[in-house]
């Protein structure tokens, strides 16, 4: 490129010498020749001006795919934590860093997305201690004693004192019975007898949450719990079961799910009812695979949908499959046109994914927060790349000093913690602001951190939202941290046969995750929830059963 460049000055030079040499006499001609002269001097130098603008493109486009590459390797081979990158800080720029760490009085070290008293416990590497084990534990004791023969030898010489005692953790593996429910028979002695013509008198059966089937309610709770908390696919389970000499297949458990949604509905209605008594609601959504969708390709993804809610101290998460990503998915979800709309005043607290945009101009909703978190996930990233690593390093201060704030107002009323981000938030958030208007113009928009810039301030109306209310939280890692469970579940079993079956499955996981957000041991709550579901007939019956209204002594009782 540089070699055309030199080439066409040449070109022009000669011609302007080839032009001076046999230049006219005719003033008209001569200035005819000027003219042409300088037309040919302006396209050189527009042609100049284009060769240099596409080796800049060029450019950037070659720092732009470095960068690439190192995120790439980061995230396929270095630690899956988001934490910033020491190492590669340009020594140009740290000076400018060390300054506006000062004028923040942050701590002067890059990793200052970790408190003192972690990097404290870090620095200060303690052997390792033994732990208890837990009190509640039952205890086999085993007496180890000398033998006879040495106790002889030692004659009166020596004198019991105690026993030198230690522990360890053992385990019964699980162990299936048979339940055998005998129902009593009663026979009339004679035909006069009062309801004789009707023949034998039997005990009722025992409810169940699944009739006629096999299964007791702890059966069916374990397969439950077993699948949608610990991950562990059908085809597992009866490899495991297999072990043990029992015949249950894994169409067997999966018809025992698709059964299950159908009992629970009545209860998850009323538990759909505890998601809008909140303040604030938290929305995410992962990909889905799900066999045989009519009118649809098996390669095609669904979506599982996420909302936390509930009133404080009470949460519901509710797990929601969806053969789309559209915007429209949650509006319907919260806002049926079919039914009566809800009467609720609530925050929304997302990502910043476009679709969530149409929800948040429904009747309802007060206003629509974004989440810090996947803001600071970007910055992070910069950390990571070529250049201007410094400048991502001051950002994610910027939100380390915003979080230290959360910390503090943490275990605040929703009115002490709306009063203290005003106090110590707002200045914060101004200087965020100012720092991404002054950056936004010096990097390239392609580059993680100008991508990571303008992410921010395209959404800043929304990062802001948090000083409105006090029940708002700064990120969405309530529904991040809901959806995880369903992101290694899904590792293990792939897809879904069916949307009857994804359907179920939503109602699952929304059961035992509730339940582990209300402190309930999964596999106690639906084992209570199976055995006195059966018999519950009211409203008020059900509303019992719901997990917001469980604790771990109603379950052992």
């Amino acid at each position: 490129m540089i070699l055309l460049l030199v080439a066409c000055v040449f070109d022009t030079i000669s011609r302007m010498h080839s032009s001076v040499a046999s230049l006219p006499d005719d003033p008209i001609q001569l200035q005819a020749e000027v003219v042409q002269l300088r037309d040919v001097l302006k396209e050189n130098e527009q042609t100049i001006a284009e060769k240099e603008q596409a080796l800049t493109e060029k450019a950037q486009r070659i720092e732009q795919l470095l960068d690439y590459i190192l995120l790439l390797r980061k995230r396929q081979f270095g630690a899956s934590a988001d934490r910033t990158n020491k190492d590669q800080v340009s020594l140009f720029d740290e000076a400018e860093l060390e300054q506006l760490l000062a004028e923040l009085d942050l701590p002067s070290d890059l990793d200052a997305d970790k408190p003192a008293t972690q990097k404290k416990a870090k620095d200060e590497k303690k052997k390792p201690v033994r732990r208890p084990l837990p009190a509640n534990l039952d205890r086999i004791e085993k007496i180890i004693d000398l033998s006879e023969e040495e106790k002889v030898a030692m004659g009166d010489d020596w004198t019991f004192i105690g026993y030198d005692t230690a522990e360890q953790l053992a385990v019964i593996p699980r162990q299936h019975y048979v339940i055998t429910f005998k129902r009593a028979k009663y026979a009339p002695n004679h035909d006069a007898v009062a309801g004789a013509e009707q023949g034998l008198l039997i005990a009722p059966r025992p409810h169940q949450i699944l009739p006629k089937s096999i299964a007791h309610s702890s059966v069916i709770a374990d397969v439950v719990v077993r699948k949608y908390v610990d991950g562990l696919p059908f085809y597992r389970q009866e490899a495991i079961y297999h072990r043990d000499h029992i015949d249950l297949s894994r169409q067997t458990m999966s018809g025992w799910v698709i059964q299950l949604h159908e009992r629970l509905t009545p209860l998850m209605a009323l538990m759909k009812q505890q998601l809008y008594q909140g303040r604030v609601i938290h929305i995410d959504e992962t990909r889905l695979q799900v066999l045989n969708e009519p009118g649809r390709e098996n390669t095609q993804l669904s979506y599982m949908w996420v909302y936390g809610g509930g009133p404080p101290g009470h949460p519901v998460i509710w797990y929601q499959y969806a053969d789309s990503r559209g915007g429209e998915v949650p509006v319907d979800f919260l806002f049926p046109k079919e039914e009566v709309p809800p009467t609720c005043e609530m925050y929304l607290v997302t990502d910043g994914y476009e679709g969530y945009s149409s929800l948040s101009k429904s009747p309802g909703i007060l206003g629509h927060g974004a989440c810090w978190a996947h803001v600071r996930r970007r910055f992070v990233e910069a950390t990571h790349g070529r250049k201007n690593t410094a400048a991502a390093h001051q950002m994610v201060a910027l939100i380390h000093k915003l979080y230290q704030v959360e910390r503090t107002a943490r275990n605040k009323t929703p009115q002490e913690r709306a009063a203290l981000r005003q106090k110590k938030a707002a200045p914060i958030l101004d200087k965020i602001k100012t720092w991404l208007d002054e950056k936004v113009t010096q990097v390239l928009p392609k580059s993680p951190l100008g991508t990571a810039i303008t992410y921010t301030l395209n959404l800043w109306p929304k990062l802001i939202t948090c000083l409105e209310d006090g029940h708002i939280e700064i990120d969405n890692n309530k529904a991040e941290n809901a959806i995880r469970p369903f992101v290694i579940g899904r590792k293990g079993w792939l897809f879904s046969g069916s949307p009857r079956g994804a359907h179920a499955s939503a109602t699952l996981y929304t059961l035992v995750e509730s339940a582990k957000a209300n402190k309930l041991e999964p596999w106690a709550y639906l084992n209570y929830l199976f055995e006195q579901l059966p018999a519950a007939k009211s409203e008020q019956a059900l509303l019992a059963l719901l997990p917001q209204n469980l604790k771990m002594e109603d379950l052992n009782g």
